[in-house]
C-alpha cells in the first residue's frame, strides 16, 4: 500500500505545483476549473486509500487507479500502487480458501486410501 500512498502524495504535489504556476500567471478561470477537477480526482484517490485500509482492497485499489489516471506520467506511481493493492487482496483470498480446503482434502484422501 506504500506505493499507492506515494503515488497519491506525488499527485498532490504535482497539483499544487500546477495550480501555483497557473495562479502566478493570473488566469483565475483556468485555476478554478483545474482546482475543482484535480481536487476531485485527489479526493477519489484518498478515499480509495481509506477504503483499502479498511479492508475492501479491490474497491480501494480501483478508486486509487481512477483518481491517479489523469496525472499520467506521474500518476503511474498511483496506478501501479492501486494494482498492487488489488493483487494483494486476490492472493490473500486464495490463500485463505486453500487453508480452509486443506483439512477437508486430506480427510477425503485418508478416507479413499482406507477404502481401497
Amino acid at each position: 500500500m506504500g506505493l499507492a500512498v506515494g503515488g497519491v502524495i506525488a499527485n498532490i504535489i504535482a497539483t499544487l505545483f500546477f495550480l501555483s504556476n497557473q495562479a502566478s500567471e493570473g488566469d483565475d478561470s483556468i485555476v478554478g476549473i483545474a482546482a475543482v477537477i484535480l481536487g476531485t480526482l485527489i479526493a477519489v484517490s484518498v478515499l480509495g486509500l481509506i477504503i483499502a485500509g479498511a479492508g475492501k482492497k479491490k474497491l480501494g485499489g480501483t478508486l486509487v487507479i481512477i483518481g491517479s489516471i489523469a496525472f499520467v506520467p506521474l500518476g503511474l506511481i498511483g496506478v501501479f500502487g492501486g494494482r498492487k493493492i488489488i493483487q494483494s487482496n486476490a492472493g490473500a483470498h486464495d490463500l485463505d480458501m486453500r487453508r480452509h480446503m486443506a483439512p477437508a482434502a486430506s480427510a477425503s484422501q485418508a478416507d479413499s486410501s482406507r477404502g481401497g
